[in-house]
C-alpha cells in the first residue's frame, strides 16, 4: 500500500511511470475503471464518503476492510479539485502496444497535444464515434494526468491508447502495414469526405503549431475542414470532433 506522501507524488508523470500506476478520483471514473476490469491496487475513501455512500459501496462490493480510510485533509492533498469527492483508487497502468492498435482500421494520432482539457475531450469524442485506437506522441500531456482523466469521463478505459516514444518510426511501421497517413491542415485542398482508404491514421497536431514537419513528410494526403467564416483557426478538439463525424460517414 502506498502512503499518503507517496500518493501525492502520483500527481507527477515521472512518479506514475516509475510506479506503473495512476490515481483516479470520483464515482463515475471509478465505475468505468471497474467495468473495464482494470487492476485496482488500493481504494481510499474518507469517513464521510463511507457514511454517505453505503449503497454505492455495497453495489461495487467494497467492504470497509477493503478500504484505506483517510481524513478530509488527506483527501484535499490527493485531489486536484476544490471539492474532493472522497473516493480515490490507485490502478495499475494497462499494457498496450502498437500491434494492438493496428488491429483497427482507423487510428487517431494525436501529436504533442498539450492541453489536458483538449486531450480528454478528444479521447471522449473518439469513444463516442467508435474510434477505439489512439496513438499519442510522448511530448504531449500524459493521459493519466488528473485533468485528462476527469475530461474523459471514463472513456479512457474503453479505448486502446498507446504512447509512442518515436512517433515518426511508428507511423512508418503503420504505413508498411497498409495504413494511409492523413494530416488535417488549414491549407489542405481535399474535403474529408473524399477519404476512401480502408485503413487510416488521422493525425492531429499541437494546438498552436499543428503537425510537425517530420509527420507532414510522411503524409499520404492532406485534408481540411471547409471554412465559411472569418475565424483564423478551430480548437483542435472541435476539429477532431468534426473530422470524426465526417470520416466515419464513409469509413470505419
Amino acid at each position: 500500500m502506498l502512503s499518503i506522501k507517496d500518493l501525492t507524488k502520483l500527481e507527477k508523470k515521472r512518479f506514475r511511470d516509475d510506479e506503473g500506476v495512476f490515481l483516479i478520483e470520483g464515482k463515475k471514473v471509478f465505475e468505468e475503471a471497474q467495468k473495464a476490469q482494470l487492476n485496482f491496487i488500493q481504494v481510499l475513501a474518507t469517513d464521510r464518503f463511507v457514511r454517505e455512500n453505503s449503497e454505492f459501496l455495497r453495489e461495487h462490493k467494497l467492504n470497509y476492510q477493503d478500504l484505506t480510510v483517510i481524513n478530509e485533509h488527506n483527501a484535499e492533498r490527493l485531489s486536484d479539485t476544490s471539492t474532493p469527492s472522497g473516493l480515490f483508487a490507485v490502478i495499475k497502468k494497462p499494457e498496450m502496444s502498437l500491434e494492438k492498435l493496428a488491429q483497427s482500421n482507423t487510428i487517431a494520432v494525436l501529436e504533442n497535444i498539450r492541453d489536458p482539457g483538449n486531450l480528454g475531450t478528444m479521447i471522449r469524442t473518439a469513444d463516442w464515434f467508435g474510434i477505439t485506437s489512439i496513438l499519442l506522441s510522448s511530448d504531449g500531456v500524459d493521459i493519466y494526468n488528473g485533468k485528462v482523466l476527469r475530461a474523459t469521463m471514463g472513456s479512457l478505459f474503453h479505448l486502446n491508447i498507446f504512447t509512442s516514444l518515436n512517433l515518426e518510426n511508428d507511423l512508418l511501421d503503420l504505413k508498411k502495414q497498409g495504413f494511409q497517413i492523413i494530416v488535417t491542415r488549414p491549407e489542405g485542398k481535399k474535403p474529408l469526405q473524399s477519404i476512401k482508404a480502408e485503413k487510416n491514421c488521422i493525425v492531429f497536431g499541437n494546438e498552436s503549431l499543428g503537425t510537425s514537419s517530420e509527420v507532414d513528410a510522411l503524409a499520404d494526403e492532406v485534408f481540411t475542414i471547409p471554412k465559411f467564416g472569418s475565424a483564423e483557426s478551430l480548437n483542435v478538439a472541435v476539429a477532431f470532433g468534426i473530422t470524426c463525424h465526417q470520416l466515419l460517414q464513409g469509413v470505419k
